[in-house]
């Protein structure tokens, strides 16, 4: 994939993240990790994306991937605090049943 193509995509999923629409966001973002792998900013949005569409295990297989390939001393605290909201939500789903 062309990076400016990779670029514009990336844009335009942290463009639908922030509109709220997830899958949208999920689409471009499982489409450019198809040729992008350990980037971990796409498994951070993806994090917050399936968090959004009420899909906690998602959302916690995400964020362990984002912790996977962060660089060493990365900040990690937005991803801990999605990582927590979506165990929130599956646990509140879990006892719900």
């Amino acid at each position: 994939m062309e990076k400016s193509l990779k670029t514009w995509m990336l844009c335009q999923a942290s463009y639908y993240l922030e509109y709220l629409q997830p899958e949208k966001t999920i689409a471009l973002l499982n489409a450019v990790r198809t040729v992008d792998r350990e980037n971990p900013d796409i498994y951070r949005m993806l994090s917050y994306a399936y968090l959004q569409a009420e899909r906690p295990e998602e959302s916690i297989r995400a964020a362990d991937n984002f912790l996977k390939y962060a660089q060493p001393g990365s900040d990690v605290r937005a991803i801990k605090w999605i990582k927590g909201r979506a165990l929130l939500k599956k646990k509140k789903a879990a006892m719900g049943r």
